[in-house]
């Protein structure tokens, strides 16, 4: 958010990937619930925060796009005091900064690709495009960790291309972002 505004969908999509990709920066996934609701995941109780956090200055809406029947979706920059907050926690605390780093790799992995053209992910994604999540529901993150699908697929890729490539963490993003760029273009 702090290189570019990003809309509050794609925020969610990031959010989402994150969660299921987490692993590969070794950070714990936030305990979320997810709610299917048709081709975008969407976090009903992270959705509250983002919204406090644009009235109270850390956030910023950069601009916001107009819809059918009265939608809106704002596009969220990092505001002053977001920034200031963003330094202080890398300054103090390695978690933050493998978190940082996930989330940086996260979005120049997909930088330019479905992310910003088509981020409706649900269809084609692993474990949100199952059959066995109903719309709707709200899945509980915690649920996929035994049978997460992202990391099974980002760790196939990652398997085959171990020797060619030596920096793994970085890989498993770029694959699986790419994956879902090739699987987006292929069902459009």
């Amino acid at each position: 958010m702090g290189a570019t505004p990003i809309s509050a969908t794609q925020l969610h999509v990031c959010l989402y990937l994150a969660n299921t990709l987490a692993s590969l920066f070794d950070v714990h996934r936030v305990r979320g619930r997810v709610l299917k609701r048709g081709e975008f995941p969407f976090y009903p109780d992270v959705q509250q925060e983002i919204d406090k956090l644009s009235f109270n200055g850390v956030l910023k809406i950069e601009s916001v796009d107009f819809g059918a029947k009265g939608q809106m979706t704002p596009h969220l920059g990092l505001g002053p005091k977001g920034l200031e907050i963003y330094r202080l926690l890398l300054n103090g605390s390695p978690d933050a900064s493998r978190l940082a780093r996930l989330f940086r790799e996260l979005v120049a992995a997909s930088f330019g690709k479905f992310l910003f053209a088509n981020s409706a992910i649900g269809p084609i994604d692993a474990n949100y495009g199952s059959n066995l999540v109903l719309e709707g529901e709200v899945v509980d993150f915690s649920e996929w960790t035994d049978e997460n699908k992202n990391m099974e697929v980002a760790r196939y890729l990652l398997n085959r291309l171990k020797d060619m490539r030596p920096q793994a963490d970085r890989d498993g993003i770029r694959l699986y972002c790419d994956y879902l760029d090739k699987a987006l273009a292929l069902a459009a």
